[in-house]
């Protein structure tokens, strides 16, 4: 449709069809096998909701939205059609490594391209958006939700969460042309829109506890945590999700200033507001209005278009229009963007878009994540051990050794019966491995804790197993592959403690005492306390929840069929003790100083170290990289641009990501040590050399002064170059 066509359509529209197009119902008022991603309430939505609801989320199924879509579009009066979303977090049927894997690849095109695998496959199956990404910056790994992030770092969050963005999306260049004489930006077919979630600052929530309450300042949440939304903008997403969290203690639902101000004036967002599950129904719960009432008044006024499943709008928006405490002009404008957003998306043209249109888990797609895969892990230790040699002795130890458990909770659609066990993929490369589970992911305990699965081994396969164990000698090399339950990360999975399931700790003492040729992979979807694994570990590998092809992607790295070349999006802390931290901790006084070790008078812990046991942008490779020449220089007080060289050192082909950080060196207000402002990934041969160079824009190094006033102008800054956070090759000073 064109401009002039909507508008017509929305004139038409009664009070209720524009109000049921901003109630997101989940599928299982349409089919009661959809998935449920939270709570449904006690009071059904009224008849005419379900008649008139413009979006749902949760379900999946060619067939089934083909027939809810048809059956939907007969009985509607103007024929509007139904948009379905689902959380496509990290693929659809061919699962990725989870965003905080994703991201140590550094690698945004790839992630682009596995996002536009993703698309394919949920649009062909009939979901046209999708929850995702999230770009909650979160250095706090015990919330659950760090796995949906692409790490601690505003800048990597902001890189990665548009190139999501713009895979999912796939824009084209519509022939139609607006008012304003600019071309609109469909997505295609085959494509899905994609919502930047959540808005804003939620990955900094109080000791790290899903749910609970932000207690930031507004230098922070500006500087830190609106950045990566800010450099996201620049994709058109088609829909920005609120947080459950408040700001400066409002609640986002119902936050008019950072909806309608940042959001739609300052920043231009002309897309989709999308509530949380719930959200503007727990408006209630924060105390911040009375009943639901005042809570779909609130969430009106500041701009919320569609309430995803809570009573507000189902039951209290149109007594609030129809009374003029609401005028229907507001809700005019919220619909006008669902319309929109479901135009942009081909809807009107082709309800039953993308339907039946990509071949399901498909050699190109699983080529994807498998790429994807050995690119996001990180090898933290190697102590002359690996690449192992496919002829040698070699025992594979652990419970994820047999198992298909390599996805996460996010992957609602995604299937274990897809998933290659290590040891498949063992015999598959016919390599002499002797594998032997040893325990339980969780213990018994753990799996009530967690409300997980029952475990599959018997207490007959631990006696068998026993047996298998002795025969472990101290020369004997062992692969070791533990860690978290797929149950113990994602929402509502908040942890205190940061240690490895019992069962397996258990499992790698035992295995210690007979050998100290040790590689433990870990798979996880958040850092954990890996201490005591990294001191009797001869390599460490951590993994992430890496999806699909992540048996085949350990194995390939393992035997050196493939190069790491990972680094760290997020710091693995040397104890749950030193959480929240990241390396962009602002500066301070009473420094540590490496020339009085022992003064007690300093910012420091007593009795643990103030680094994390690795930090952010650290990883190995199975060869060796030189960076050298580095230069910076300012264009015309536009541009910075930077340079270096970086040449393979080793023997072996492989990856380097070479990293600019920036440290300011003197401001009227405190500023972060260092920040992440570049980073670039190279694959050379042995000897291969490359020049590296790049421009940032010299606004990219303003802040905020004391009365939050724009500083961008007579800055000294400290550019420096490296691979890791903590490892500085070269640095220049420059005034801007």
């Amino acid at each position: 449709m064109n401009e002039k066509q909507l508008r017509h359509l929305l004139s038409e529209m009664s009070l209720r069809e524009k109000i049921g197009q901003m109630i997101q119902l989940t599928g299982v008022y349409f089919d009661e096998q959809a998935v449920l991603t939270g709570g449904v309430g006690k009071d059904l939505p009224p008849e005419w909701v379900v008649k008139y609801a413009g979006s749902v989320l949760g379900m999946i199924g060619a067939d089934k939205i083909y027939e809810v879509q048809k059956k939907y579009l007969e009985e509607h009066p103007h024929h509007i059609p139904l948009l379905f979303m689902a959380d496509i977090i990290h693929g659809c049927r061919t699962i990725f490594p989870i965003p905080l894997g994703q991201a140590c690849s550094f690698h945004p095109e790839l992630i682009q391209e596995a996002a536009i695998f993703a698309a394919s496959e949920a649009s062909s199956e009939g979901i046209k958006a999708t929850f995702s990404p999230m770009i909650d910056v979160s250095r706090d790994p015990r919330w659950g939700r760090i796995m949906e992030s692409f790490g601690e770092d505003p800048y990597l969050n902001g890189v990665m969460g548009a190139a999501m963005l713009e895979g999912y999306q796939k824009p084209e260049i519509s022939k139609d042309v607006n008012q304003e004489g600019s071309f609109s930006r469909h997505i295609s077919e085959n494509g899905m829109a994609g919502c930047l979630k959540h808005f804003a600052g939620y990955g900094a929530v109080n000791a790290g506890r899903e749910y609970n309450d932000v207690e930031i300042s507004r230098r922070t949440f500006t500087e830190q945590y609106l950045k990566p939304f800010l450099m996201a903008f620049k994709s058109q997403p088609a829909m920005v999700m609120t947080a459950f969290n408040a700001i400066d203690r409002k609640p986002v639902s119902g936050n008019k200033e950072l909806l309608k101000h940042v959001l739609r004036e300052q920043e231009g967002f002309e897309g989709v507001v999308i509530s949380d599950w719930g959200s503007i129904g727990q408006l209630e719960e924060q105390r911040v209005v009375s009943g639901q009432r005042d809570a779909a008044y609130a969430a009106a006024k500041a701009g919320v278009d569609i309430d995803m499943m809570s009573p507000a709008y189902m039951f209290w928006l149109e007594e609030l229009v129809e009374n003029g405490d609401l005028p229907e002009a507001l809700i005019d404008e919220c619909v006008w963007r669902i319309l929109e957003m479901k135009n942009r998306l081909g809807l009107f043209e082709n309800p039953f878009s993308g339907i039946n249109k990509s071949i399901i888990l498909s050699p190109d797609a699983k080529s994807v994540a498998f790429r994807l895969a050995c690119e996001s892990c990180v090898l933290l230790k190697n102590e002359n051990i690996l690449p192992l040699k496919c002829e040698e002795k070699v025992f594979w130890v652990g419970p994820y050794v047999k198992s298909q458990e390599f996805l996460s909770r996010w992957t609602i659609f995604g299937n274990h019966s897809d998933v290659d066990t290590i040891q498949e993929v063992l015999i598959k490369k016919e390599i002499q491995a002797e594998c032997i589970l040893g325990c339980n992911i969780l213990s018994d305990e753990e799996y009530r804790i967690w409300q997980a699965e029952t475990p599959y081994i018997t207490k007959k396969d631990y006696s068998m197993d026993r047996l298998l164990l002795e025969k472990i000698g101290e020369n004997d090399t062992v692969v070791m592959v533990l860690g978290e339950h797929e149950a113990q990360s994602g929402e509502a999975a908040s942890r205190a403690f940061l240690s490895l399931p019992e069962e397996q700790m258990k499992l790698f003492e035992t295995i210690a005492e007979r050998t100290s040729k040790i590689i433990t992979v870990i798979l996880t979807g958040r850092p954990l306390d890996l201490r005591k694994i990294s001191e009797k570990s001869r390599a460490v590998l951590i993994a992430w929840r890496p999806g699909t092809m992540g048996a085949e992607a350990i194995v390939s790295l393992i035997y050196g069929m493939q190069s790491p070349s990972g680094k760290l999006s997020v710091s693995i802390p040397w104890c749950v003790g030193q959480v929240p931290i990241s390396y962009w901790d602002m500066t301070t006084g009473h420094l540590i100083s490496k020339s009085d070790p022992d003064n007690r008078f300093v910012s420091r812990y007593m009795d643990i170290p103030n680094t994390p046991l690795y930090p952010f942008g650290y990883g190995l490779t199975y060869t060796s990289f030189q960076i050298s020449d580095f230069h910076v220089c300012i264009v015309e007080n536009k541009n910075v641009c930077v340079s270096c060289n970086v040449c393979n050192t080793g023997e072996v082909s492989g990856a380097e990501v070479v990293q600019y950080y920036a440290e300011t060196i003197c401001a009227p207000v405190v500023r972060p040590a260092k920040e992440l402002i570049r980073f670039k990934k190279v694959f050379l041969k042995p000897g291969e050399k490359i020049n590296v160079g790049l421009a940032i824009g010299c606004e990219e190094f303003s802040f905020h002064g004391e009365d939050m006033e724009l500083i961008d102008k007579g800055i000294q800054i400290r550019i420096m170059v490296g691979n890791s956070s903590n490892n500085e090759a070269d640095s220049c000073v420059i005034q801007l």
